[in-house]
């Protein structure tokens, strides 16, 4: 495996993941949970694999990720083995979330760091924008830090339509092992890109 793997991943919404010896995975594919793979002669083929989502991503260390997002509340599943075994962390967001507007996460092998991107609407007000970091995610899947990104000010969501519109969550670990993220406020009319410029010392 390679860092390809790391920083390749497609946007959550392809819904597939680059596998190793060539072509795409799409989990979840068939009406009975077994996964779709299109080889590089662009041939579909059924996989009997089962995925705990649709939404997974392969890292440079053969490590498979997957995100399951019910109601408010979040699951990471890594498994170390093919899809065979799963682990599991849950992100509760409990009261503070009514509704998720948007989310991306991305993992990276050689730095050990899974981060979580959400954008939900606030019990409270607008709509607020934070991002989870898991350093060391292969020895312990709970998160080290929640920052909040933005004023936090905006209730902005997808689809046409809408008078303010924000539709993907962008997101990207950068080599150092900061994070680049979008968001939505009232400082500017469009989204704007949020740099992590000064990482914890561990």
């Amino acid at each position: 495996m390679t860092a390809y793997y790391d920083v390749n991943k497609p946007h959550k919404e392809m819904r597939s993941f680059p596998f190793p010896s060539g072509g795409l995975l799409f989990p979840n594919y068939y009406d009975n949970g077994n996964a779709a793979y299109m080889d590089t002669t662009l041939s579909w083929n059924e996989l009997e694999v089962q995925f705990p989502s649709e939404y997974c991503q392969i890292d440079s260390t053969g490590s498979i990720h997957c995100m399951k997002n019910t109601g408010t509340d979040f699951t990471h599943f890594i498994s170390y083995d093919g899809a065979n075994t799963w682990q599991n962390y849950t992100y509760q967001m409990g009261n503070v979330s009514t509704s998720i507007e948007e989310w991306e996460f991305q993992a990276n092998g050689e730095l050990d760091l899974f981060v979580l991107n959400i954008r939900y609407q606030s019990s409270e007000g607008p709509d607020v924008d934070m991002v989870y970091h898991v350093r060391g995610y292969s020895e312990d899947m709970s998160p080290d830090t929640l920052t909040y990104i933005g004023a936090g000010d905006l209730d902005s969501t997808s689809g046409a339509g809408n008078d303010i519109r924000f539709d993907f969550a962008s997101l990207a670990i950068l080599p150092d092992g900061g994070v680049v993220v979008a968001f939505h406020d009232s400082t500017d009319e469009d989204p704007l890109f949020a740099v992590e410029l000064e990482l914890p010392q561990y």
